[in-house]
């Protein structure tokens, strides 16, 4: 009786470990994918001494997203951002803006919309459909979609220097004054990514994206600058995603060979 007991004990488990093997080999066929992240946004408008912002101004934040798959290749993100922006003419050394002394800081909330297309998606797509090692780890995308930005400009020009400024900012601070900055903003993000998948399910990934703008009014300074550009940020984004399998009939199929 006890070697009926000891030899069917030893007949599960050689089977539960076979089954285990034959479930890790199973491949993946990833429809839904969830990201988080740790970003930096770096303002640029008329308080950056840069076309495309500085890295002084840049400030911390966070930021989740919500994937869709429709092919190896092309997917659909859902973004949540949540962060600050910052100007300030101090940080800067020239003499003018040191002499104008504006500065702004708000808040930022983002819900944005994007397209994404990567380059390598049907390789990396077919590592994940075998059975074998993970061999295509690589990918590397571009993103671009549409948004809005909710903001809050917090300005301060106290340490104008009026005696020398002869006019345009000293003579168009009063309309700044009374000028509302925007609160809600449409923005246009456009980026590029690289991702690198640590197993099927888990991958890393940085990316930066560019959000256009349509308004002067983001930082609450538009009368009393020497700049008619549109404002805007970038997005400077490191995170973690992990891949959902919603094909249980291939599982299925594989289980049952």
């Amino acid at each position: 009786m006890n070697m009926h007991i000891k030899w069917s004990l030893l007949v599960l488990a050689v089977s539960a470990m076979f089954s285990q093997r034959a479930v890790g080999q199973i491949d993946i066929n990833p429809k839904i994918e969830i990201g988080v992240s740790g970003n930096g946004f770096v303002y640029h408008g008329d308080l950056s001494s840069k076309k495309y912002g500085d890295f002084k101004d840049m400030q911390s934040g966070i930021g989740a997203y919500l994937k869709y798959y429709f092919s190896p290749v092309l997917a659909l993100r859902l973004n949540g951002y949540y962060g600050k922006l910052r100007g300030n003419d101090a940080d800067f050394s020239d003499e003018w803006r040191l002499k104008r002394a504006y500065r702004f800081s708000s808040p930022l909330t983002e819900v944005s919309l994007t397209g994404e297309a990567d380059f390598f998606g049907k390789g990396r797509f077919r590592s994940f459909r075998d059975t074998r090692r993970h061999y295509n780890r690589w990918g590397a995308y571009i993103l671009a979609g549409a948004g809005l930005a909710f903001v809050h400009a917090n300005r301060d020009w106290s340490g104008l220097n009026r005696g020398y400024f002869y006019r345009d900012a000293p003579e168009n601070i009063g309309e700044d004054s009374l000028n509302t900055p925007d609160h809600i903003v449409l923005v246009f993000p456009l980026g590029l990514g690289v991702r690198y998948d640590a197993s099927k399910r888990f991958s890393v990934f940085v990316e930066a994206a560019y959000r256009f703008t349509f308004t002067d009014n983001l930082d609450g300074y538009k009368y009393s600058v020497y700049s008619s550009k549109y404002d805007g940020y970038t997005t400077y984004s490191c995170g973690v995603a992990y891949r959902f399998d919603h094909d249980t009939r291939y599982r299925r199929k594989m289980l049952l060979q």
